[in-house]
């Protein structure tokens, strides 16, 4: 079995990875206008990637909205490697470096379809489910 690892990306060849990644996840497959797909965030926001010298295979995007407050975002697996455990190891680093940071709260707009993926990681529903880019999705939060 490969062993794959979650790295920071920290240069501009991986975010390139990374930005086709979503491409083929949000705008090929679920018909996302790519115009909303990047935003400004992109900029500011740290890179967690799981890649294979050639393609990421995994990604998401982390934003501070406050000191002690985390936004995972961009939550993407390739679909030829899902149900390998490779969004929940990508998802479980992110918790444990946010830990370290002393960030005591972590939100995710999960679509709803990934509703037993982010409960299962220890999320829990805050609210009720809006749309948001034209799919169903629920602000979930977990306590760190």
């Amino acid at each position: 079995m490969i062993m794959y690892q979650v790295c920071l990306v920290e240069n501009e060849n991986i975010l390139q990875m990374v930005f086709a990644l979503r491409y083929r996840v949000f705008v090929t497959e679920q018909g996302i206008d790519p115009d909303t797909e990047y935003d400004l965030y992109d900029k500011t926001a740290r890179h967690l990637v799981i890649h294979n010298g050639e393609r990421a295979l995994a990604c998401c995007r982390i934003r501070m909205l406050d000191k002690s407050l985390a936004k995972i975002e961009r939550v993407a697996v390739d679909i030829d490697h899902r149900k390998f455990g490779l969004g929940r190891k990508m998802m479980n680093y992110a918790v444990s470096m946010l830990k370290t940071e002393n960030v005591d709260r972590v939100v995710v707009h999960a679509q709803t379809s990934a509703l037993g993926f982010y409960t299962s990681l220890g999320y829990a529903p805050d609210g009720e489910s809006f749309i948001e880019d034209g799919i169903e999705h629920i602000k979930m939060q977990m306590h760190l």
